[in-house]
């Protein structure tokens, strides 16, 4: 998805990736395929000043630059699609959605992206549509501005993991969830396509999950587990009834920010009937350093990776 202020960036080999998360920002910096170096907000940490920080010390000036926002900065709706091109899709679901809008579309910017044509058994023509308020993209455009990175797109979390599940190339459908203290996520992922997004009522608190500085994930009951699976279950025969999609092959655990959910694997595998695992990145980071990249940071990484793949494919349309 690209936006009206990307810009072309300075020839730098270092690309960025930011990802904006309950109101914190997480960065990965990469270099020649490798993680170079990751940031993670403290505990304490409120806002972006301690990114900026970081990224002054890193020097980081002209370096290329993806950020994901903040789920609590856009909305994500799905709505029939219009009968445009893609240049025009923007335009017209801006039109189509001028009635959903309480505020009043001209003051959102919209961009839309198209459901893969064999969603919904080819009967529909679907898209997303990413709604964001004018400033709130003003003012992370001037945020970055004032950190003199070379902003090249924004973009959102589901769109992130596409880049990201792309690198590891999955042979089926595949689910990745993500859980936080209070709520969670499930993206749903086939053929380099996103097919579903879907907000999840359960956290690794109601899970009787803790801080991994407390001693790590107990469960306390069945229950939540079951009350988990369920929901993931869910989106896995919409998958499968609605979109005529098939079946999901596996599903991948973002390792949580702030909790660790190892124990609730296998538990959650027996419940959903197929196979859970986390979502370990040592092949596609190529990390320095070996540690396990959490949700906000392997969000992050997919946006660095956005800016490789887009090098890679400018590099070999010279060559051909």
């Amino acid at each position: 998805m690209r936006w009206p202020w990307q810009k072309k960036s300075l020839q730098d080999s270092r690309c960025l990736g930011i990802e904006l998360h309950q109101g914190k920002g997480f960065a990965v910096l990469r270099e020649a395929g490798v993680v170079r170096e990751c940031y993670r907000p403290a505990e304490t940490d409120q806002g972006l000043d301690g990114l900026a920080t970081w990224i002054a010390a890193q020097q980081l000036r002209g370096v290329s630059t993806v950020l994901s926002l903040d789920a609590l900065d856009y909305e994500l709706h799905l709505v029939e699609a219009p009968a445009v091109s893609d240049d025009e899709l923007a335009d017209a679901l801006r039109f189509r959605m001028r009635d959903l809008l309480p505020q009043g579309a001209e003051k959102k910017v919209i961009q839309g992206f198209r459901l893969p044509a064999d969603a919904y058994r080819r009967r529909l023509e679907m898209a997303f549509a990413a709604v964001i308020d004018h400033r709130r993209v003003k003012d992370l455009v001037r945020w970055c501005e004032q950190q003199e990175l070379a902003l090249h797109s924004i973009t959102i979390p589901e769109l992130s993991l596409l880049h990201l599940v792309a690198e590891v190339a999955p042979e089926t459908a595949v689910g990745v969830l993500r859980l936080d203290a209070e709520d969670g996520m499930i993206y749903l992922y086939r053929d380099g396509g996103l097919y579903l997004s879907r907000r999840l009522n359960t956290g690794t608190q109601s899970l009787g999950g803790h801080a991994v500085a407390e001693g790590g994930f107990s469960l306390e009951s069945d229950s939540r587990i079951d009350a988990l699976a369920l929901d993931i279950q869910r989106s896995l025969d919409y998958f499968d009834s609605q979109l005529g999609m098939g079946m999901v092959g596996q599903i991948w655990v973002l390792v949580p920010d702030n909790a660790d959910v190892s124990e609730l694997l296998p538990e959650l595998e027996r419940s959903v009937n197929i196979p859970v695992r986390s979502l370990l990145l040592d092949s596609v980071a190529r990390q320095q350093g070996g540690e396990d990249l959490t949700a906000s940071l392997a969000i992050a990484l997919g946006n660095a990776l956005l800016i490789e793949q887009g090098r890679a494919a400018t590099a070999a349309g010279k060559v051909a």
